[in-house]
């Protein structure tokens, strides 16, 4: 009886652990069957990737299209300030472009009608016919001051930069019969910065209005907004004003707007 009792628990011992291995068991999936005739569609890669096997155009579709950024300003404003000044507001990122430089010139009302007159007298004549000609269509040229700035020149531009007291300093230099006068003075923003007037020699300033603006962290607000001072004497006249943004040498964009001038 005891010898029974005995072979009975070693039994129950045995059992257990193989029950318990038995209801761990995970059954295996059942696996589906295919109608015939029809592929079986391809399983999603980890991560849920396409399947390089699959049809590339439909990748392609899928793909999300990535917008083409371009170096342009965000919005360019003439900004009347309370002391009479005009300031030419331009949104860029410029802090992104080593040595910048701005440069602006006023294609004055009267000029831009007689330009326009003279387009429209020339055309009349090749077509023996008259049309009319957009004034916006006149093309003008920067002055590409960097081309100069080099030697005695650029030594000027930083003692006009390092002499803010005596309403600053003036250096004047002429090169082709074109005149150009670097300034070094306080501008609105406070900062003692640096503009050229650039003129023909022959002409009054207002005839041909341009500027160059050198270290534009002179004339910044922030990392993105330009603050340029447009004097009473230089941009007298209302007109269509051309804007260029340099790097170097090379010309990141050109922008044209409307200046009303001084009244």
């Amino acid at each position: 009886m005891k010898r029974l009792f005995f072979h009975s628990v070693l039994l129950g011992i045995f059992l257990i652990p193989l029950s318990v291995l038995a209801g761990d068991a995970k059954p295996k999936p059942a696996k589906a069957e295919q109608p015939e005739g029809v592929d079986a569609a391809p399983a999603a890669e980890p991560g849920g990737e396409a399947n390089p096997s699959a049809d590339p155009s439909d990748q392609e579709t899928a793909k999300p299209t990535r917008r083409k950024i371009t170096a342009r300003p965000t919005s360019i404003d003439v900004i009347p300030e309370a002391g009479g000044m005009k300031t030419l507001n331009i949104h860029f990122r410029w802090s992104l472009y080593p040595d910048a430089s701005i440069e602006v010139r006023l294609l004055p009302t009267a000029k831009t009608k007689a330009a326009a007159g003279d387009k429209l007298r020339k055309k009349a004549q090749a077509t023996r016919a008259s049309m009319q000609v957009d004034p916006d269509a006149i093309d003008m040229a920067p002055v590409y001051f960097h081309e100069l700035l080099k030697d005695k020149v650029q030594e000027h531009l930083f003692d006009c930069l390092d002499h803010p007291e005596n309403a600053g300093r003036i250096y004047s230099f002429t090169k082709d019969k074109v005149v150009y006068k670097m300034i070094g003075r306080r501008n609105s923003l406070g900062n003692q910065a640096v503009h050229v007037q650039v003129y023909k020699e022959e002409s009054d300033l207002a005839e041909s209005p341009a500027a160059a603006y050198l270290q534009l962290d002179t004339w910044a607000v922030d990392n993105e907004v330009l603050s340029l001072d447009l004097a009473r004497d230089e941009f007298a006249q209302p007109g269509k004003l051309f804007v260029w943004f340099f790097r170097g040498d090379q010309s990141v964009w050109e922008e044209q707007l409307h200046w009303p001038g001084y009244k």
